[in-house]
Formats: C-alpha cells, sequence, structure tokens
C-alpha cells in the first residue's frame, strides 16, 4: 500500500525510505525489495518532483531513492532544492544511465550515492547502507566515468597550461563571450591581433570551432569563476 503524504511510520520500524520514480512497477518492485530486509521501511512513494519535495518535508526520510527522469522537474533539480534547504537526508540516486555526462552533474547536485538501474539489487542494498554511515556510494560503473571525466579535465588543463600567456587570455575571453574588439581594448592589443592569438590556440588544441572552444573551456574549467555582468 502506498503511503500519501501525511502517513509516516514510527522510528523503531527501520530506516524510513522515500521512492521517487515516475514507473510505478519500478516503484513496486523496489518496495518489496527495500521491505524484505528487516531494517528497511519504505515510508513513501513520489512519481514527480514536486511530490518528492513535498513528501521529502512531512515525512522526514532518512533516505530518498531518486531516479533523475522525472515528468515534471528533473532529479538534479531535486537534488539542488534538498541541498538549498539544507535538509541532510541521505540521497541515493537510481538511474538507468551511467554515463558520465549523468554521473558527474548528479554528485555536483549533492546526492551521496549513484546506482546503475541495471546492476543487481544487492548495489542498491549496499548504497543505501553505505550512505546512512555517511560514506558516498559509487557503483563501479558510476566510478569509472567519473574518473573519466577527471582524467580528460586533467588532460584539458594540461593543454591550457601549454598555450602561451596570451593566447590563454584571448582564449578565455572569447569563452566567456567577449568579442575580438572587446577582447582587444582589455588586452591593449588590436582585433586582428586577437583572432591571430586565438586562431593559433585553437589550431594547438585540435579545435575546429567556436562551440568546440566553449565545450573545452567548461571541461578544462576555464568558465568556473566567471559571472555575467547580467548576473
Amino acid at each position: 500500500m502506498t503511503l500519501s503524504a501525511n502517513e509516516t511510520v514510527s522510528a523503531n520500524q527501520g530506516v524510513r525510505i522515500l521512492l521517487v520514480d515516475d514507473h510505478k512497477v519500478l516503484r513496486d518492485g523496489l518496495r518489496v525489495l527495500l521491505e524484505d530486509e528487516s531494517d528497511l521501511r519504505v515510508v513513501g512513494e513520489a512519481g514527480t518532483g514536486a511530490q518528492a519535495l513535498e513528501m521529502a518535508q512531512s515525512l522526514t526520510p532518512d533516505v530518498i531513492v531518486l531516479d533523475l527522469g522525472l515528468p515534471d522537474i528533473s532529479g538534479l533539480d531535486v537534488i539542488r532544492t534538498l541541498r538549498g534547504r539544507k535538509d541532510d537526508v541521505r540521497i541515493v540516486v537510481l538511474s538507468m544511465y551511467s554515463r558520465r555526462e549523468f554521473v558527474v552533474p548528479a554528485i555536483e547536485a549533492g546526492c551521496d550515492g549513484y546506482v546503475p538501474k541495471s546492476s543487481t539489487h544487492t548495489s542498491l542494498l549496499q548504497a543505501i547502507r553505505t550512505v546512512l554511515d555517511g560514506e558516498r556510494y559509487l557503483h563501479p560503473t558510476a566510478a569509472t566515468s567519473l574518473i573519466g571525466a577527471l582524467k580528460d579535465e586533467e588532460s584539458e588543463t594540461a593543454q591550457f597550461a601549454a598555450l602561451s600567456e596570451r593566447e590563454q587570455d584571448v582564449l578565455r575571453l572569447t569563452a566567456q563571450g567577449f568579442t575580438s574588439r572587446e577582447i582587444g581594448e582589455k588586452l591593449i592589443i588590436s582585433s586582428k591581433t586577437v583572432e591571430t592569438y586565438r586562431q593559433r590556440a585553437m589550431e594547438k588544441l585540435n579545435l575546429e570551432h567556436r562551440s568546440a572552444l566553449i565545450k573545452f573551456a567548461v571541461r578544462a574549467g576555464l568558465l568556473d569563476d566567471f559571472k555575467s555582468p547580467m548576473e
């Protein structure tokens, strides 16, 4: 039976878990799996991000098992909102994706664990128990994706460091959205010279288009401390 946001389970009935996934069949399977453990108790289920945020506040679960693909708001936004509330609930992402473009943002948003849906049920149980101990859990597949992302960032940072100081300045300002004229005014050089430095840097980095330059800048961390004048 699914509990509403107003129903609670007493603390002596075990670790309180909130399931968040828009597929009821999956939630039903997870409930059976989790409640087969004597120390785990599913206190509620949510099929949308909005329901998840409401129930997290009213049911005060110990752990939220969360899918990233929700019909209204993304699981990432759910995590960010919970962390913005200073909510110390443990969050285990259970996702069908284990690629770096999903794993890294989830970790940056503030999840405590990441488990692919394709993994065995023991991985989810291990993740729940690990995060309850105050540690982070990454399934080996997710960990491999994270390591790959870190290696790429290190490689791109090294490539950027190999550029001349002026090439670095031009590349960083270009990625931040400044025109050649504006960059020239900042660096006290001509627009043509700016374009020369930019072309030279892009050739060294094997970047053919401006969009590739932006992606490189993001991965290399060149925009981490940049704030738009509109912010």
